[in-house]
C-alpha cells in the first residue's frame, strides 16, 4: 500500500481539481499522439482513479499547443469514458518506452495489467490477495 501511496503523491505534490476541463487536459498531455483510443484509455484510467494527483499530463507544456482536432477527440474520449471502460479497471499507466523500470515494479508488486494500447500499459491494484 505504501508503494501505491507513493505513486499517487510523487509526481504532483498539490491536488489538482478533478474537473472535466482538467481531465481533458490530462488526457491530451498523456496521449495526444495516441489517437482516439489512446485518449479514451487514459480517460478511463483517470476516471477509475478519481484524482489527477500524480498525473503528469495535466501540466504538460504541449497541451495548449495541440490542434483543435486533438481537443475534439479528447473531449469525446472523456465523455465516452463515463459509459465504457476499455482499460478493465486500469488506474495506473506507463509508457513502454519511458517507464520500463516503473512497469517492472508494478508487475513485481503484484499489480495486474488490464490493458495495453500503443505506448501505454495499464494496471490496477490486485484485490483480495489473489
Amino acid at each position: 500500500m505504501l508503494f501505491l501511496n507513493l505513486l499517487l503523491t510523487n509526481a504532483n505534490a498539490t491536488e489538482i481539481p478533478f474537473t472535466d476541463e482538467n481531465c481533458i487536459k490530462a488526457c491530451i498531455g498523456e496521449a495526444s499522439s495516441q489517437g482516439y483510443l489512446g485518449l479514451l484509455a487514459i480517460a478511463c484510467a483517470i476516471r477509475n482513479r478519481g484524482t489527477l494527483k500524480g498525473v503528469y499530463g495535466v501540466n504538460a507544456k504541449h497541451v495548449d499547443k495541440e490542434p483543435a482536432y486533438v481537443w475534439t477527440m479528447a473531449r469525446k474520449a472523456w465523455a465516452d469514458s463515463a459509459v465504457k471502460d476499455i482499460t478493465n479497471g486500469g488506474q495506473f499507466w506507463g509508457s513502454v518506452h519511458c517507464d520500463k523500470d516503473w512497469i517492472k515494479k508494478m508487475e513485481q508488486k503484484g499489480f495486474v495489467k488490464t490493458f495495453e494500447y500503443k505506448d501505454h500499459k495499464f494496471y490496477k491494484e490486485k484485490r483480495g490477495g489473489k
